[in-house]
C-alpha cells in the first residue's frame, strides 16, 4: 500500500510541476512566476546532482576494470580514471574561469577540440558509405531518391557548378521545395505525438516514464 501511494504521489507532482511551468509560460502571473523561477533552480541543482552521481559511476566502474585487469579494457579504464582526475584538479584550480589555466585551455584546444573534429570527420565517412549503400536504384522509387540525392549533394560540392550551373538550381528546388513539405509534416506529427505523450504524462497513464513497463 504505501509503495502505491507513493508512486502516486510522483504522478501528482509531475503534474503539478508541468502544470506549473505551462502557466509560467503561456501567462504572466508573478505568485506562478516566482514558484517556477524557485522549480529551476531545483532543476538545476539537481542535473548537478546526477552529473555527479554519473561521475562517481564512471569512476566505480573503470576502477573495477583497473582492479581485476580486465584483458583489453583495464589499461583504457586507467586512462580515462587519470585524464579525468588530471582535467578535474585543473579546473578546480581556477573554478571559476578554468579556461585562464593555460594547460586546461591547452588540453581543450588540441586536444578536445581536435578529437571531437576527428570524430566529425569519421561519421562523414560512415554517411558516405550509409548512402553508397542505401542509394541504390532497385525499383522506380529507389532511382528517384538516388537522383535526388546526387542533385543535392552537386548542390553542395562547388563541383556542381563546373559540371553545369543550373545543377545548383536543380538541387536547391529539391532541397527547398522537395524536402521541406515532408520535413514539416514530420515536425508536426511529432508536435501531436509529444502533445499526446504529454497529456498522458499528466494524468497518470504513461507509467513507462517511472519506469514501468505496463500503461494506465
Amino acid at each position: 500500500m504505501a509503495e502505491v501511494v507513493r508512486r502516486e504521489l510522483v504522478y501528482v507532482l509531475t503534474a503539478v510541476v508541468v502544470i506549473i511551468m505551462i502557466v509560467d509560460y503561456f501567462f504572466a502571473v508573478p505568485a506562478i512566476s516566482a514558484i517556477a523561477g524557485e522549480l529551476n533552480t531545483w532543476a538545476t541543482v539537481i542535473s548537478t546532482m546526477a552529473l555527479t552521481l554519473g561521475a562517481v559511476n564512471i569512476i566505480r566502474v573503470h576502477s573495477r576494470n583497473v582492479r581485476k585487469r580486465t584483458p583489453g579494457v583495464w589499461y583504457h579504464s586507467a586512462w580515462l580514471i587519470f585524464i579525468f582526475a588530471f582535467v578535474l584538479l585543473l579546473g578546480l584550480t581556477n573554478i571559476n574561469n578554468p579556461s585562464a589555466n593555460p594547460i586546461y585551455k591547452w588540453i581543450f584546444d588540441y586536444s578536445y577540440v581536435s578529437l571531437g573534429q576527428t570524430w566529425y570527420a569519421i561519421t562523414g565517412f560512415y554517411i558516405a558509405s550509409a548512402a553508397y549503400r542505401a542509394f541504390r536504384a532497385r525499383n522506380i522509387d529507389a532511382a528517384l531518391l538516388l537522383i535526388a540525392g546526387i542533385l543535392v549533394m552537386l548542390k553542395n560540392a562547388p563541383i556542381g557548378e563546373v559540371i553545369w550551373a543550373q545543377l545548383p538550381v536543380l538541387g536547391g528546388w529539391f532541397n527547398d521545395i522537395g524536402q521541406m513539405p515532408a520535413m514539416r509534416t514530420f515536425l508536426i506529427v511529432a508536435a501531436f505525438g509529444l502533445l499526446a505523450f504529454g497529456f498522458r504524462t499528466l494524468l497518470g497513464r504513461e507509467r513507462g516514464f517511472y519506469g514501468e513497463v505496463g500503461g494506465g
